[in-house]
């Protein structure tokens, strides 16, 4: 039996926040966030596979899926997108929840533990590859022109409203998107059908903000990030994809390959084979360490618990 889904919005300051959620709203709450130009559609899979115990909520960041876009004219940071998880928490009112998050979500959630220490009781993170602020001095340069110059230089493009954005075949969208992002067609579309509309003759616009691509993410050297992201003492799991090492994503950051990094011995790591959207695609592979971990905790990773 699937977990019923319901889908409703709820109001920030700037707009309107889209929430799909599944289960039950008197079991403990599971607050679920996507990545960078994502809804939560992508986590369908996953979730269909998870106990059925946990009432799972998934948000869609400003401009990303249904949700509603930042003001136009400004660049935004990832600290405004982490208000945003703020918002939904609140409207909630959750004392304590479990946070579950793919790529970019994973950086929200770290800065989410950082703020709010005592809310989370654990953090799962599928292919956490987006601490992407981690650099030194030498890159000052490139950050600075890669956010603000591009965003101000390019400032009508990012800013231009979607009624007058490109329009595309939606068989060359799908099939773009199942090329960059390894997605069967079927995820493919379900993915595109939450950041696009049709325009009435054949085809579909993008509908997410176009400042996605190039937010800023605030500038920490890698021994900075080390500090802050290895102190976070909250149970968590992480769920890395092997595509992803292999093209050096994890090379700023190694210490969230190494368990014995983490001083607390909260952390686990697990290795899994395929491309950093494998949770969509491969969902069965993640399934039985995520319930494990939800059920049990860090003992059920450590072999201690079974389902």
């Amino acid at each position: 039996m699937s977990l019923l889904e319901k889908e409703w919005f709820i109001q920030a300051p700037w707009g309107r926040i889209c929430i799909v959620a599944w289960g039950d709203c008197l079991d403990p709450p599971v607050l679920v966030c996507h990545g960078i130009i994502d809804s939560a559609a992508s986590f369908r899979p996953l979730i269909s596979l998870l106990p059925k115990k946990f009432y799972y909520v998934g948000m869609e960041l400003p401009g990303n899926g249904k949700s509603d876009p930042f003001p136009p004219g400004v660049l935004f940071s990832s600290h405004d997108l982490l208000y945003a998880i703020v918002v939904v928490v609140r409207h909630f009112r959750w004392e304590k929840f479990v946070y579950l998050a793919h790529s970019f979500g994973s950086n929200l959630g770290k800065m989410y533990a950082l703020t709010f220490p005592n809310k989370l009781t654990k953090i799962i993170e599928l292919d956490p590859i987006t601490v992407n602020g981690v650099t030194d001095h030498k890159n000052y340069t490139k950050w600075y022109q890669r956010s603000y110059d591009e965003y101000c230089r390019n400032y009508d493009k990012y800013n231009l409203p979607k009624e007058f954005g490109p329009k595309y075949k939606k068989e060359e969208a799908v099939a773009k998107l199942m090329k960059n992002r390894h997605l069967t067609k079927e995820t493919a579309e379900a993915t595109l059908e939450r950041w696009s509309e049709p325009t009435g003759d054949g085809h579909i616009r993008f509908t997410f903000d176009q400042r996605s691509k190039i937010f800023v993410h605030y500038q920490i050297s890698e021994k900075l990030a080390k500090e802050l992201y290895t102190n976070i003492k909250i149970p968590t799991l992480a769920l890395v994809a092997d595509v992803s090492i292999d093209r050096g994503l994890y090379k700023t950051t190694p210490f969230c390959l190494d368990e014995k990094s983490y001083p607390a011995g909260n952390y686990r790591v697990r290795f899994v084979s395929g491309y950093h959207d494998v949770h969509v695609v491969k969902p069965e592979v993640l399934a039985p360490y995520i319930s494990n971990f939800l059920l049990y905790g860090l003992q059920g990773l450590d072999n201690t618990a079974k389902l």
